[in-house]
């Protein structure tokens, strides 16, 4: 190996021994990895609910007809889009609680949930014995779910670590015992949101959740879905995969912010309004096209304008995973990971791809997304066709895109194939 190189992978560790401590400080927050892993539990939700919707508005013409002539076919599409996005925020409050009390070792993990259930209503605004209102299930209710969930998990595990608990006698079965041991922390945490709720009805909030969305998820989200926020976070994703760390942990904080913003844009577009974010989940469709680090373009690369035989080889096993956007094979095949060669365009791509779909749509060249989601592994030449309000621009926009990507990484694949064929021969010639 030449001093070069040897130079190369020296930054490369140093970037990488001085990234990996913040970055297992960051993943000892089970609450970030929680919400991922939470995230990833409501898929079937958030398609089928994103599907239906779909369905039900999709501007095809012949579709529109048919809908016009069998309308019973978009109010059934209706009722499962109003039962599973409108009210995700309700989804994701059952879910997170698990993860979250699962991750922290709690034996009581199951059943946390309807004790954080029934915390988050009780601080809902609500007709005694008659109503809920749905307003804080849906979008809006995001991050006051984030929150609940993390007052009532930790006070739970407090008055449990400490023994502030009702114990059960030996044989008595788990399910009874697990909620016996909630029952102190669970009468403290409902009087005590009971009095909030009370409280705050008396005020121009109303709620303690309007103060949550005015004071915290609205600037959070102007903030975390901005151009700037944006790149930033999704470079950080990239270089956190480059680095061998998984970019979840990492920047997982920003799921929830996307998903409100998805929510926010399909509720628009079902009412027929203008769609309010640029920046959403559906808009890493065409953002990131092919997994993280848009690895797909990666993979591209090497299979175009490599003629080596060790480039050729991986890249052909990468490409049919890539265009499912399972990047692995290429980010440690070639590898990607502490690969100072490949670095340069790797975070390039990545940066231009955030900044020229911001821009294509920011313009008007291409129109916001839906709000649709549409699962990972759906290649992305189709997902933008599902998820954008203007399918053909943005999968020209997207054509254009990974044109360019490419361009960039061509001088440096020629320069990693160049080395890889003199090695090659070389090694014919022994």
């Amino acid at each position: 190996m030449s001093e070069k190189t040897n130079a190369n992978l020296g930054w490369v560790d140093k970037l990488a021994d001085a990234l990996t401590p913040v970055a297992e400080k960051i993943s000892s927050f089970y609450l970030v990895t929680a919400l991922s892993q939470g995230m990833q539990m409501n898929m079937a939700v958030i398609i089928v609910g994103s599907l239906a919707c779909l369905l039900a508005f999709i501007d095809v013409p012949a579709w529109q007809a048919f809908l016009a002539a069998n309308p019973v076919v978009q109010l059934v599409c209706m009722k499962i889009q109003s039962m599973t996005l409108s009210i995700f925020a309700l989804y994701q409050l059952v879910v997170l609680p698990y993860v979250y009390a699962n991750a922290l070792g709690m034996r009581q993990a199951l059943a946390i949930v309807p004790v954080t259930v029934a915390a988050y209503l009780l601080l809902m605004p609500h007709e005694l014995y008659t109503a809920i209102y749905s307003e804080w299930l849906g979008h809006k209710g995001i991050i006051a779910v984030i929150l609940v969930t993390l007052v009532v998990v930790r006070t739970c595990k407090f008055f449990i670590d400490h023994k502030l608990s009702i114990r059960m006698p030996a044989g008595v079965p788990k399910f009874v015992e697990d909620g016996f041991a909630l029952v102190v922390p669970a009468a403290l945490i409902f009087v005590v949101f009971a009095i909030i709720e009370q409280l705050m009805e008396g005020t121009t909030f109303g709620c303690i959740y309007n103060v949550v969305y005015t004071l915290l998820q609205k600037p959070f989200s102007a903030v975390g879905l901005s151009l700037v926020g944006s790149t930033i976070t999704e470079a950080t994703a990239t270089l956190s995969n480059f680095l061998g760390l998984h970019a979840s942990t990492i920047v997982g904080f920003i799921d929830p912010l996307r998903n409100a913003a998805n929510l926010e844009n399909l509720e628009a577009w079902q009412a027929g309004q203008p769609l309010p974010n640029i920046i959403c989940q559906a808009f890493t469709s065409l953002a990131v096209p092919g997994a993280g680090g848009c690895a797909i373009c990666c993979t591209l690369a090497f299979l175009l304008f490599a003629k080596s035989k060790r480039y050729q080889t991986i890249s052909r096993i990468a490409v049919v995973p890539g265009i499912f956007g399972i990047g692995e094979p290429i980010l440690f095949g070639l590898p990607v990971m502490l690969n100072a060669k490949i670095f340069i365009p790797w975070m390039v791509v990545t940066i231009f791809n955030h900044i020229f779909s911001y821009v294509v749509i920011a313009t008007g060249l291409v129109g916001r997304m839906t709000g649709v989601s549409v699962s990972w592994t759906i290649p992305n030449f189709i997902a933008v066709w599902l998820a954008s309000s203007t399918p053909l621009r943005c999968f020209i926009a997207l054509i254009v895109e990974v044109a360019i990507d490419l361009a960039i990484y061509y001088p440096f694949v020629k320069i990693m194939d160049r080395e890889a064929l003199e090695e090659e021969a070389a090694a014919e010639q022994a």
